[in-house]
C-alpha cells in the first residue's frame, strides 16, 4: 500500500492530479497486480470481474496468452519496424482482410495510429473528394478529443472554454433523416460521420431504414457517408462491422481501431473505396500526401493481423452473439420491473434507466448502479452522452460463467439497492 501511496503522488505530481482525485474518491484507487482474460486481481486480494477491457480496445481480455505468443516472435525478428521509403507486405495482407471482411469493391486501407488518427484522416479525405468543408455529426456521437473531433462531439461537455466549431460544422438528431436531408440540401457537405452504435450515448442503435435513407440521402447530395465503427468494427456487435449486423451496405469510408489492437499495440485503419483514394493520393506527385511516421509500422500490420486470425479461429462471431442475447435477456428479465432495460446489440450493450425508473431512483440511478457494482467487484463505466446508462463492453470471448455471474451480482444489486424497502 505504500508503494500504491509513493505512485499515486508521483502520478498527481507530474501527470493529472485531477484525475487522480476523481479515482480516489469514487473508489477506483485500486492497484492491479495481475490481468489475464476477464479479470483484474488487485493488490489487496480482489478479483474484479472488468466488463470495460480498455473501452471495447481488448476483444481477447487482458493479455491474451495466444496473441502475445504470437506477437513475441515478431518482437524478435530483425526487420526494420518502419520503413518509410519502402511498401510493406504486411501492410498488403491486413488491408486485404479487412477489405474483404468489410465488403469493399477494389477498396483501399490507410493505416494509422489510433481512432481520432483514422476520424482526422477519413475527415480530411472527404474533403479533398468532393472539394467541400461542412460535417455532419450526429447529436450523442463520440469520434475522438483531437481538435477537430472535440468539435464535432454530439455533447457541449467536451467543448468548454473552446471557441465555438466552425459554422460549417452541423449536428443532427439521431434517426433524424429529414433533419440530415436539410443539412444536406445546399450541396455543400463533404461527409456525414456517424456510429452505426453510439457507445458514449449508451449504445444506441441506428435502425436500418434510416441508415439506408441517409446513404440515399448522401448519394443524391455528393457527400461521402463515413461510419466511425472505431469501437464496434471487428466483430462487438457479433458480425465483422455494425453496419452487417444491422444489414445496411458498406459506405464509402468506414473507420476501425480498437479491436484491431488487440489492447496490445496502437493500430487504425481507414477502409475507403477506391474513388476516395484515387482522389487523395493517384493525383500527380500525392502518393504520400497524407501519411504518419508509425502508420502502416510493421508491428502494429502484424498485431492486427494476428488479431483477425485468432478472432477467425475462436468463431468470434458466433461467441459474441450468444453471449450478447443472453446478457440482454437476462438484464431485461431481471431489471424490467424496475425500469431497466438491457439496450445495444452483440456485447456493444448498456443498462438503461427509463424516465420511471429514474423519477422513482433519482436523477442519479445509473450512477448509483455503476458504483453498486463496483463495489461487488465488477467493473462498468457510465455513459458520458447519457447520464440513464452503463455501458457494459466486455471481451468479445467473455464465457457463459462469466456473464452468469454478472447477472447474479447485476440481480443483488436489483435486490439490495433499488427494491422496495430500498427505495423506500
Amino acid at each position: 500500500m505504500e508503494d500504491q501511496a509513493a505512485d499515486a503522488a508521483i502520478y498527481e505530481r507530474f501527470v493529472n492530479p485531477a484525475w487522480s482525485n476523481i479515482v480516489r474518491s469514487t473508489g477506483l484507487d485500486m492497484k492491479p497486480v495481475r490481468a489475464s482474460g476477464s479479470w483484474l486481481y488487485m493488490e489487496d486480494g480482489r478479483k474484479i470481474l472488468d466488463f470495460v477491457t480498455g473501452y471495447g480496445a481488448m476483444p481477447l481480455g487482458h493479455n491474451p496468452f495466444a496473441l502475445l505468443e504470437r506477437f513475441s516472435s515478431d518482437l524478435q525478428t530483425l526487420l526494420p519496424n518502419l520503413n518509410p521509403l519502402g511498401i510493406s507486405a504486411d501492410a498488403g495482407e491486413l488491408a486485404k482482410k479487412l477489405i474483404e471482411l468489410a465488403g469493399i469493391v477494389d477498396g483501399k486501407v490507410y493505416f494509422g495510429n489510433g481512432g481520432v488518427d483514422a476520424v482526422e484522416a477519413a475527415l480530411k479525405f472527404a474533403m479533398v473528394h468532393t472539394g467541400r468543408t461542412g460535417i455532419v455529426t450526429i447529436e450523442g456521437g463520440f469520434h475522438g478529443l483531437s481538435l477537430t473531433a472535440t468539435w464535432l462531439a454530439g455533447s457541449d461537455f467536451w467543448r468548454r472554454d473552446l471557441p465555438a466549431p466552425p459554422a460549417q460544422f452541423k449536428q443532427s438528431p439521431l434517426g433524424d433523416t429529414d433533419s440530415i436531408g436539410s443539412l444536406l440540401a445546399n450541396n455543400d457537405v463533404a461527409a456525414v460521420l456517424l456510429e452505426p452504435v453510439q457507445g458514449t450515448a449508451g449504445a444506441r442503435v441506428w435502425k436500418q431504414c434510416d441508415l439506408m435513407k441517409v446513404a440515399d440521402l448522401c448519394a443524391k447530395h455528393g457527400t461521402v457517408l463515413i461510419f466511425d465503427e472505431i469501437l464496434c468494427g471487428i466483430a462487438r456487435t457479433g458480425h465483422w462491422f455494425a453496419y452487417q449486423t444491422l444489414d445496411v451496405p458498406a459506405p464509402q469510408i468506414v473507420l476501425i481501431s480498437k479491436a484491431l489492437t488487440g489492447g496490445i499495440f496502437p493500430v487504425s485503419a481507414v477502409l475507403m473505396q477506391d474513388a476516395i483514394y484515387r482522389s487523395v493520393f493517384a493525383r500527380d506527385s500525392a502518393a504520400k500526401i497524407h501519411g504518419a511516421t508509425f502508420s502502416g509500422n510493421r508491428l502494429g500490420m502484424r498485431c492486427g493481423s494476428h488479431v483477425l486470425s485468432l478472432l477467425h479461429e475462436l468463431d468470434i462471431c458466433s461467441n459474441v452473439q450468444i453471449r450478447g442475447e443472453y446478457l440482454k435477456f437476462g438484464i431485461d428479465r431481471l431489471g424490467s420491473k424496475l425500469g431497466f432495460s438491457c439496450e445495444g446489440i452483440g456485447l456493444a450493450r448498456s443498462i438503461h434507466a427509463t424516465p420511471e425508473c429514474v423519477h422513482r431512483f433519482g436523477d442519479d440511478v445509473a450512477v448509483q448502479l455503476w458504483h453498486a457494482l463496483l463495489t461487488r467487484n465488477v467493473l462498468t463505466i457510465p455513459a458520458a452522452h447519457d447520464l440513464t446508462s452503463v455501458r457494459l463492453l466486455p471481451p468479445l470471448n467473455v464465457t457463459a460463467d462469466e456473464v452468469d455471474l454478472f447477472l447474479r451480482i447485476f440481480d443483488d444489486v436489483l435486490q439490495d439497492l433499488f427494491s422496495e424497502e430500498g427505495a423506500a
